[in-house]
């Protein structure tokens, strides 16, 4: 193997972006594997376009209803193992995680819990990632490529008004501990490696406030330590619009 692409995007409705054509330009860059966030569908709803794409294998992991939640992967590379956790069976991570042995890495498709609205949300987040963080380090010294809709913001970088979205989810303390726990285990975050100092972002909380620069970035491809040096490009696609969230493209040679 060698050159790989990758995006990532927080899709807001499978069924919608595939309905209006606003998948179109995804299909258009042609990359390798692409990851769906928030599919909002059962897979017997997706229409066959959906499910059978030229030149690519689907997998689902469907939410807990169609108004909320789901992800999908379409990829063009054979995975030796799919599995719907990290190490064990965990029905709390059914519809959050999609996780892909490959010939030459791994590849962990998440979609964080927002940990918006209560206590109890913040912390149902908060255990999702320290299951994340603990196979992070079980994995730390292998080719690891954990991508998707974080929905933390990590540093003043990544948001256009620190004091306002420090009170609110998605910019607390403790939600950005977990990437620099993430980097203390040696993962990188691709995009802030090629773009230390850009203000950029790639979550919006509608198409108005994008307009206006309003927004965060929640979006990643982490890699492992081994894998860093394997990035060729690390971008956000902020002109393809439809969701409140811009598609996240990752570019490696992989050996």
């Amino acid at each position: 193997m060698s050159k790989i692409k990758i995006i990532s995007w927080n899709i807001n409705g499978i069924r919608t972006r595939a309905k209006n054509k606003e998948i179109d330009p995804i299909y258009t860059e042609n990359p390798d594997v692409i990851l769906f966030q928030e599919t909002k569908a059962k897979y017997e709803q997706l229409d066959s376009n959906l499910k059978d794409i030229e030149d690519y294998t689907t997998y689902f992991s469907q939410g807990e209803t169609t108004r909320a939640g789901g992800i999908a992967t379409f990829s063009k590379l054979k995975p030796k193992v799919v599995k719907r956790f990290f190490d064990l069976p965990d029905k709390s991570l059914k519809m959050r995680l999609l996780n892909f042995n490959f010939d030459n890495f791994k590849l962990i498709h998440i979609y964080a819990p927002s940990g918006s609205g209560s206590k109890k949300n913040k912390e149902i987040k908060l255990e999702f990632y320290k299951k994340l963080l603990d196979f992070a380090e079980k994995s730390a010294n292998d080719n690891v490529i954990i991508a998707g809709d974080f929905n933390i913001a990590h540093t003043e970088k990544d948001v256009s008004d620190p004091e306002k979205a420090s009170k609110a989810a998605n910019f607390s303390n403790e939600e950005r501990e977990v990437i620099d726990k993430l980097e203390k285990l040696g993962y990188v975050d691709s995009f802030r490696s090629l773009n230390p100092d850009e203000i950029q972002f790639s979550a919006w909380k509608s198409q108005k406030t994008k307009g206006s620069g309003e927004g965060s970035r929640l979006d990643y491809f982490f890699v492992s330590k081994n894998l860093k040096d394997s990035i060729i490009d690390s971008k956000i696609l902020a002109d393809i619009d439809g969701s409140k969230h811009a598609p996240i493209e990752l570019v490696m040679d992989i050996k």
